[in-house]
């Protein structure tokens, strides 16, 4: 980690005109340095937005996949109901 105090302590040996121009390109280093850090961030963030609709995505479908599902079974259900009920009124109506 870097001691701000050391770096002052050196700088405040300096002339004027030296310590200005030292100042200067520690910015431009450091300005640098974040652009590079921001530009890393972005890359990790697109990588998590990717997967994170590519999960979405898997889900969708898994979603749909059940729906169906649940509308298959839903369906048969109602057809075994209705013949359920026919059978019982078919045989009620002529005995055997």
């Amino acid at each position: 980690m870097v001691d701000l105090l050391q770096i002052n302590d050196q700088l405040e040996k300096l002339p004027d005109e030296q310590k200005k121009a030292i100042i200067g390109l520690i910015n431009i280093k450091t300005e640098d340095d974040m652009d590079k850090v921001l530009n890393k961030l972005d890359t990790i963030e697109a990588k998590f937005e990717s997967k994170f609709d590519a999960i979405d995505s898997k889900f969708e479908s898994v979603d749909k996949a059940l729906s169906a599902q649940k509308w298959f079974i839903v369906t048969t259900i109602s057809l075994v109901g209705i013949l359920t009920t026919l059978a019982t009124t078919y045989i009620s109506s002529h005995p055997l």
